[in-house]
């Protein structure tokens, strides 16, 4: 196409009339910063993951206010609080004496049932529970129950009941299922329900009992059963602010289905107290008579304490879990440590010992003249024990049943119980299993939240667990049956031999006094 020259000078005056009319401004300068910010937010990356970022931040900025701002509120804060008041209970009445039982939460056919309660004044358990203004946390009560699997915080509430039958209820704090409940109905559970007092009152009285209910309708909130409150033993220091004054407790689950061999308590009971036992607690749902026998001559010598565990109502293994045994190990571990004073608590079977394995002592401290010594576990838990171990975990060997045994040591003569599973039993399998498989362990009570079957499942902040290597020390583990761990290797092991003639004196001489009828011979019943 061809244009006439009119046309082209047109358009150059035009365009010319155009750029008469703009008008240039200079670039104003900008600041580092600015200039800075704008790159960053102007980045792809940053603005595609901006969300991510904050919330990464806002995390990072609460782990610090957790672990560095909030830790004077639990170290500084609370335990000067607890300096500052006095707490007493009602009357003198030692709460700690009476005897627990289950008892019914609401209607029976409801199948909740409430058994024991504790004062645990850890503050650690306390920092996250809220608290109105002008109040503060001084400690909480923990109370083991059955309830279901899936039960909501919100439909749980405490009644505190004081010696005057006051009565004080709210919403507990805290409601959770006790591990190892293969999702059963029903489960070993704890509530957890906070005690405060007004920043200004020095003297509080502590609640004498505490009841729960399972209700959402709050016109029916009247509890239908009360336990009592355990409180440390020593009225002086309801807080624990001095360390155990006892060393080592032994905790056995529920006894079951008519338990009848009376021989291995017994041989349990002065063996373990060969290895620095002090106290032992036994939960008593079915034996026979002869065992009866032999748990009231220790509970008359102060040596046990009986439970007894009326534990009804459910089909175990499918709505519970066996005889509700994590309700009784927990409930024991918070025995031992709150109101027995007990440093170490060991949570094992009666056919089950935890043994650390020779070592060389010197004798008189003579370095010099070294002399192969046998460890007792107290010792060995002092030796290795420190500030931030919650618990030590022993793995497991067997000696079966079905292995041949050894009778060469047997006394001459004088021995009446011939069958000890310590003294007779020497062989074992060859591999200990790893740990947390069939193992067990001793929990530091003042430590541990919540214990399980064989291994802790919380404890405190910042603690840990010791794993004993086999070299030092192992779980004797004495059944009948195998169980599908290695039982075709096995070795021979006379570890258990250490203490001798001592064992079988003592074990001939309870039964002596217990089975005089059958010529001082403790029965093995039918296990």
């Amino acid at each position: 196409m061809i244009r006439s020259s009119s046309e082209e000078s047109d358009r150059d005056g035009a365009s010319s009339e155009m750029r008469s009319r703009i008008r240039y401004h200079p670039l104003k300068s900008r600041s580092k910063a600015f200039v800075l910010t704008s790159a960053v937010f102007s980045n792809t990356f940053i603005r595609k993951y901006g969300i991510f970022s904050v919330i990464l931040c806002l995390g990072l900025g609460y782990l610090f206010y957790t672990r560095v701002l909030y830790q004077q509120y639990i170290y500084q804060t609370l335990p000067l609080y607890q300096k500052s008041i006095r707490l007493r209970l009602g009357h003198s009445e030692n709460y700690s004496d009476q005897v627990d039982q289950w008892k019914p939460i609401g209607d029976p056919s409801d199948r909740l049932q409430i058994y024991s309660a504790y004062f645990d004044p850890r503050l650690e358990i306390v920092h996250n529970f809220r608290v109105t203004e002008g109040t503060l946390p001084f400690g909480t009560v923990r109370i083991f129950s059955i309830l279901p699997l899936k039960v909501r915080r919100r439909e749980i509430y405490c009644h505190f009941r004081y010696a005057n039958n006051r009565t004080v209820w709210h919403r507990a704090d805290q409601v959770d299922a006790i591990h190892e409940n293969f999702g059963m109905e029903f489960s070993a559970s704890y509530v957890v329900c906070k005690l405060v007092g007004n920043k200004h009152q020095v003297d509080i009285e502590l609640p004498a009992e505490v009841g729960l209910t399972y209700d959402q309708d709050l016109s029916a909130m009247q509890p239908t059963s009360f336990v009592g409150i355990h409180y440390p033993s020593r009225h002086q220091d309801f807080l624990l602010r001095t360390p155990p004054r006892r060393k080592l407790a032994i905790c056995v689950g529920p006894a079951h289905h008519n338990y009848s061999n009376a021989a291995r308590i017994v041989e349990f009971v002065e063996y373990w107290q060969l290895l620095g036992a002090e106290r032992f607690y036994f939960y008593n749902k079915s034996v026979t008579a002869e065992v009866d026998r032999v748990m009231s001559y220790y509970r008359e010598r102060n040596v046990v304490e009986v439970l007894q565990w009326n534990l009804e109502g459910y089909e175990f293994e499918k709505d519970l879990r066996y005889e509700g045994i994590f309700a009784a190990l927990n409930d024991c571990l918070y025995r031992a440590t709150l109101v027995g004073d007990f440093h170490y608590t060991a949570l094992v079977d009666f056919d089950e010992f935890l043994l650390p394995l020779r070592v060389i002592v010197p004798k008189n401290n003579d370095t010099t003249a070294a002399v192969a010594e046998e460890e007792t576990l107290v010792q060995y838990l002092d030796r290795q024990g420190r500030f931030d171990v919650h618990s030590f975990n022993f793995e497991a060997v067997f000696f079966y049943g079905f292995y041949e045994e050894d009778f060469s040591k047997l006394p001459p003569g004088w021995a009446n119980n011939t069958y000890l599973y310590t003294q007779f039993r020497t062989m074992r399998t060859k591999k200990p299993l790893m740990h947390h498989n069939r193992s067990k362990y001793v929990a530091v009570g003042r430590n541990v939240i919540e214990a399980g079957n064989h291994f802790v499942w919380r404890a405190m902040r910042d603690t840990n667990e010791y794993r004993v290597p086999e070299t030092e020390g192992l779980l004797f583990h004495y059944r009948d049956l195998c169980i599908g761990y290695g039982c075709e290797t096995y070795v021979e092991d006379t570890s258990a031999r250490r203490f001798g003639n001592e064992i079988q004196h003592s074990v001939d001489n309870v039964c002596q006094q217990l089975f005089p009828e059958t010529g001082g011979v403790c029965p093995l019943g039918d296990d």
